[in-house]
């Protein structure tokens, strides 16, 4: 006979409890040279999930104020398995950044390694389906520009990314994945739940230290690393000064900016066995595009859409825009999220319609379909009655041979509105004066986008997840910062 019962789906926490029914004594999280097996993982997750399941309401609350660890995924798994919703409480929050992130989230209980969730009972406890609209997670934007906001997610989002990022990146359980960033901020948490739900192992630090994850990898054969630019630059200098190399490296997966074509370069030579995957996407949207290294492409390209998402540049009016045009970008997947909680105060960030999503970022398609970034809306410069997109005036810069990393920001002016203004990260002792600089910029793009002031830092300030704190750096051109110093 046909099999006509009802099929509800299970929880995220399924995949993970499946491999630890199947293999309980294989290794499931390292922190350090400390290994906790699926089997312990798991009794983890259950012990968690009963604690959950006792709290009143649907999708309870469930904030998780930790550093890198075992105990963090355990939490995260069995809030999600019991049906609640995790909040992601950044440790290293100040304390009005916290008091303003429980006011909006309003977690009913908060596991932070201390009384909550009880140590003992539970083991016994197995969790059940979970109906896919059940919200699991509370993140918070990475405040780059202002007060993070606080977006929600159903577990059917992270259904279907998992399933669009198995397709694109392959890990699988004779992977070991290195996450050396924060597991409270979305690139690290994502890289760890994904790897185990393929049931491999997950390698993490306590913080990060390019030295330690060059040591993890070389030690474990790690054949995954996930990680943002800022860390990836750190690992390869490394590298570099050690001549380490590492076969064994199959897949480098980056997000949160572009990587500079030296960048690829040092990639290649310490790793020669491994794909570079970067990926564009937002915590609103999840992915957008990829840009694969063994599928060619053009530099400056954010790639092609992402699997099981389709991708459209509207124009102001709402309309299609044609190839080589500027639009908004808006996309179009199952894997965004529900909205903000508690509202973004400016107007501003994600906004849906009709089953498409968009956070302001403006965009245009060449004609081979590789899309191409200019920058968010709520970024523009206005020099002269003339808009400028600073991501587009940093991909040139990026790009120089001698420079690292840039910013580029405005400073107020009667005359010009916003000074277009560019602060340099070096790559080496080297150095460009700044007529080269500006002539560099002014062979690729329209000569009103030149900056007219250009400054060298002394300091790489990051966010909690390891991205160049851009308000910092635009505060410190502001201010005339002696970290600065104009590039003449």
């Amino acid at each position: 006979m046909p099999d006509t019962a009802l099929r509800v789906p299970h929880s995220l926490a399924a995949p993970v409890l499946d491999h630890a029914a199947a293999a309980p004594d294989r290794a499931a999280v390292w922190l350090g040279d400390r290994a906790v097996t699926y089997g312990a993982l798991a009794a983890g997750i259950r012990r968690m999930a009963a604690s959950v399941a006792t709290l009143p309401g649907p999708a309870p609350r469930v904030g998780i104020r930790q550093g890198n660890g075992p105990a963090f995924l355990e939490n995260f798994f069995g809030i999600v398995a019991a049906g609640g919703t995790a909040v992601l409480l950044d440790p290293k929050w100040s304390a009005d950044q916290t008091a303003h992130a429980l006011a909006t989230a309003q977690p009913l209980r908060i596991a932070d390694g201390s009384s909550w969730p009880p140590a003992d009972g539970g083991g016994a406890f197995e969790p059940g389906p979970v109906d896919p609209a059940t919200p699991f997670l509370i993140g918070f934007t990475s405040g780059t520009t202002g007060r993070p906001k606080a977006f929600i997610r159903d577990q059917a989002s992270w259904f279907a990314t998992l399933d669009a990022s198995r397709v694109e990146f392959a890990i699988n359980a004779d992977d070991g994945v290195l996450v050396p960033g924060p597991l409270v901020h979305g690139l690290g948490l994502y890289g760890a739940v994904e790897a185990l739900c393929a049931g491999a192992s997950v390698h993490l630090l306590e913080s990060f230290d390019a030295a330690a994850a060059l040591d993890a990898m070389a030690r474990h054969g790690l054949t995954t690393l996930v990680a943002v630019p800022t860390m990836l630059v750190k690992v390869l200098e490394t590298a570099a000064a050690r001549g380490a190399v590492l076969p064994a490296m199959r897949r480098v997966i980056s997000s949160g900016a572009k990587l500079s074509p030296l960048v690829h370069e040092r990639l290649a030579g310490a790793f020669p066995n491994a794909g570079v995957f970067e990926y564009y996407g937002a915590s609103e949207l999840s992915f957008v595009s990829v840009m694969a290294s063994r599928e060619g492409g053009p530099a400056d390209s954010v790639g092609r859409p992402f699997h099981g998402v389709t991708v459209e540049l509207r124009g102001d009016g709402g309309a299609p825009v044609p190839m080589g045009e500027v639009g908004q970008v808006w996309v179009r997947s199952a894997m965004l999220c529900s909205g903000y909680i508690g509202g973004t105060g400016d107007g501003a960030g994600f906004r849906a319609a009709d089953g498409w999503g968009t956070v302001g970022d403006r965009g245009w398609f060449d004609a081979a379909g590789w899309l191409h970034l200019i920058g968010r809306e709520g970024d523009m410069l206005i020099s002269g009655g003339l808009n400028i997109y600073p991501a587009e005036v940093e991909a040139v810069l990026r790009a120089h041979p001698l420079v690292a990393e840039a910013v580029v920001t405005g400073l107020p002016d009667p005359l010009w509105g916003d000074v277009v203004t560019a602060v340099l990260w070096w790559r080496g002792p080297e150095r460009a004066g700044a007529e080269a600089l500006r002539a560099w910029v002014r062979e690729r793009l329209e000569a009103y986008k030149t900056p007219r002031l250009l400054f060298a830092a002394a300091d790489t300030p990051l966010t909690g997840s390891g991205k160049i704190a851009r308000a910092v750096v635009r505060g410190w051109a502001q201010d005339g910062s002696p970290l600065l110093s104009e590039i003449v």
